[in-house]
C-alpha cells in the first residue's frame, strides 16, 4: 500500500460550488456507504456492542489493555475503525459490522433506505448501487429473498427522497464456480429489476476467466455486464484482466482499470477496444488513492478522456475512508484538469447511465450543461 500524505482541501470556495452540482455515481457499494451515524444507530437500537477486532490487516494479535478498549462506544471510534480498512485492520473485520446489519428483510430495508438519504444529501438524483446478495445470508435469508428486500428497500427510498437508485449484483470472485452460478441464477429471477452483474472483492488469484460459466449466462439477456479490473495486482495482471474482462466475459462497464492508460495488452489496443465499443470506465480516484496509486493523476484521466473513453467518477466505497463523498474525488480531478473535465464526466455519467430512459438523460443532461 503506497505510503503518502493525506488528501488535502485549500480551496473550499471551490468545493462548495462543485456540492451544488448534481452528481449521477456509478459505481457506489452499499455496504460501504452507509452513514457512520446510521450504522451506530442501529447497534444501539438493538442492544448491539460492536467491538474491534483482535487482530490487525496482517493477522496479527492486536495488544488492548482491557476488553472495554476493544468497545465501539462512540460515531467516532466506529469512523477512525473504518478509516483503518487494510492500513490497520482486515478488510472482512472493517466490512463484518456493515453487512452483519443487512442479513433480515427489516435490515436491509433499513440500510437501503438510509443510503437514499445519503445520496440526497450528495445532490445526487440518481445512482446506481451494488452489493454481493451472497454475503446476506447467514439468518436464513435466500439469494431471491436478499436481492427482492434490496429492491423492496430501494424503492421505498426512493419514495421517502425521491432520488432513484437501481441495483447491480456483485459476485464474490473468491466464490466457487458453483456458488456463481447460484447467484447469477437468482439474478434472473429478477431481469427486469436488477440493471446487471458485477464481479467483485479480491482481485489476486480470481481472474475474470474463473466465472465465465456464470457470467454466461447473462450472454443474450438485458442483464448488463461491469468488472472490478485492472486494480490489485500487478500491472501485467491488471491490463490481462482488463482484456479478459472486455473480450471472454463481453464487459459493458470496467470498474478501477489504474492501469489502463497503459494501453496495450500483448499487442491488443484496450484504449480502442472500450471506445468501440462504449464500455464505460467506472474510475474509482480516491478509493484507488488510498490502497494501489500514490497521486490522483497517475491514473491519466485527462487522457483517457481525450482519447474518447467514457470516464465517470465514483465514490466505491464513501463511508470507508476520509473525503469518500464524491465530491471530492470530482474535486481533486478539477483541481488538476480543470472545471470542463468535471463537467465532462458529470455528463458521461449520464450518458452511460444503463437504468435512465434517454428522455430522462436528456432531461438532466440540461440540468449538467
Amino acid at each position: 500500500m503506497p505510503n503518502k500524505l493525506p488528501l488535502t482541501i485549500d480551496d473550499n470556495e471551490y468545493l462548495e460550488a462543485l456540492r451544488k452540482k448534481k452528481t449521477f455515481p456509478l459505481h457506489l457499494h452499499i455496504d460501504g456507504s452507509i452513514p457512520v451515524g446510521t450504522l451506530f444507530s442501529m447497534a444501539k437500537k438493538r442492544g448491539r456492542v460492536l467491538k474491534l477486532p483482535k487482530k490487525d490487516a496482517n493477522e496479527q494479535e492486536i495488544s488492548y489493555s482491557s476488553e472495554k478498549e476493544r468497545i465501539i462506544d462512540s460515531e467516532e471510534k466506529l469512523r477512525e475503525f473504518q478509516y483503518g480498512l487494510l492500513s490497520k485492520y482486515h478488510i472482512n473485520d472493517v466490512f463484518d459490522i456493515p453487512i452483519s446489519f443487512m442479513q433480515t428483510r427489516d435490515d436491509i430495508v433499513e440500510t437501503c433506505v438510509a443510503l437514499s438519504h445519503y445520496l440526497r444529501t450528495q445532490n445526487s438524483p440518481y445512482a446506481e448501487v451494488r452489493f454481493a446478495p451472497q454475503y446476506h445470508l447467514t439468518q436464513g435469508l435466500s439469494l431471491t429473498q436478499v436481492i427482492g428486500y434490496a429492491l423492496e428497500g430501494l424503492a421505498k427510498g426512493r419514495e421517502e427522497t425521491g432520488v432513484t437508485t437501481r441495483l447491480i449484483a456483485s459476485i464474490d470472485r473468491k466464490v466457487d464456480v458453483e456458488r456463481a452460478i447460484d447467484i447469477v441464477n437468482a439474478v434472473l429471477c429478477f431481469r427486469n429489476e436488477v440493471l446487471g452483474i458485477d464481479l467483485a472483492c479480491v482481485e489476486n488469484g480470481n481472474p475474470p476467466e474463473k466465472h465465465y460459466e456464470a457470467v454466461k449466462l447473462t450472454f443474450g439477456t438485458q442483464l448488463k455486464r461491469t468488472f472490478h479490473a485492472g486494480e490489485m495486482c500487478s500491472e501485467e495482471e491488471n491490463l490481462k484482466n482488463i482484456y479478459t474482462s472486455l473480450t471472454l466475459l463481453q464487459a459493458h462497464g470496467i470498474s478501477h482499470a489504474i492501469q489502463l492508460h497503459k494501453r496495450f495488452y500483448r499487442g491488443y489496443d484496450l484504449i480502442e477496444m472500450m471506445v468501440r465499443n462504449g464500455v464505460r470506465l467506472e474510475s474509482n480516484p480516491i478509493s484507488n488513492y488510498n490502497f494501489f496509486i500514490n497521486s490522483v493523476a497517475d491514473l491519466h484521466l485527462d487522457q483517457l478522456l481525450d482519447k474518447g473513453v467514457f470516464v465517470t467518477i465514483n465514490p466505491d466505497d464513501p463511508a470507508m475512508w476520509p473525503q469518500g463523498d464524491l465530491v471530492y474525488g470530482l474535486y481533486h480531478l478539477g483541481k488538476l484538469y480543470g472545471l470542463k473535465f468535471v463537467d465532462k464526466v458529470i455528463r458521461n455519467s449520464v450518458l452511460c447511465a444503463w437504468g435512465l430512459k434517454t428522455e430522462e438523460k436528456m432531461s438532466y443532461l440540461k440540468e449538467v450543461m
